[in-house]
């Protein structure tokens, strides 16, 4: 068994936090660390992940070996009307450039990147159509900062209801869902 310790760094939003799933430990980061250590080695957690959190929030210089990030859907929804008059250009420098400094700052790491989900209640055509550009825009820049995709939005697509509270959050069930991506990239990546 490996005994040096490796860091798991999640960051980003609710998609990867406890609160919403009614249970301590139900979250997508704390479900996918629960697995890391179960394969034998010794890991820490870094949990940087927040509530409501928007890409200006993640500390980009934070470090760790294996990295998962989920983030976006703050921020299409705080600014949407500036999306709506300009279109996605801001979101898509603004997403990169935060993909660009963690990976300058954690040259090595596995980075596995989510995008994001349509909530329960059916979305306008429009703004449909700015989340599907705006998942485009995520996996454009994952290939560029050399990550993984974990292609959240595929997996929840006509099970929102199951896998979603409150209309927009992750249930249990979705967190695990969540997890299981973030555990699927690990093992591609080959360095878990």
């Amino acid at each position: 068994m490996n005994t040096e310790s490796r860091t798991y760094l999640a960051l980003g939003d609710s998609m990867s936090i406890d609160r919403y799933t009614g249970v301590q430990g139900g979250g997508a980061a704390s479900q996918f660390y629960a697995w890391l250590k179960s394969r034998g080695q010794s890991w820490i957690l870094d949990d940087k992940a927040a509530d409501m959190c928007r890409m200006r929030y993640v500390p980009a210089s934070a470090a760790g070996d294996l990295i998962t990030l989920t983030i976006g859907g703050n921020d299409l929804l705080a600014d949407h009307e500036l999306y709506a008059k300009e279109g996605l250009g801001s979101f898509a420098d603004e997403h990169l450039d935060l993909l660009s400094k963690l990976r300058a700052t954690n040259p090595t790491a596995i980075l596995i990147v989510g995008n994001i989900y349509a909530p329960q209640v059916p979305l306008p055509d429009q703004l449909a159509q700015s989340l599907d550009e705006a998942n485009a825009i995520i996996a454009t820049n994952v290939q560029k900062a050399d990550g993984r995709l974990a292609d959240i939005r595929d997996a929840f697509r006509g099970h929102e209801r199951e896998y979603l509270c409150y209309d927009i959050e992750p249930s249990l069930k979705g967190a695990t869902v969540i997890a299981s991506l973030f555990k699927e990239c690990a093992v591609k990546s080959g360095g878990v």
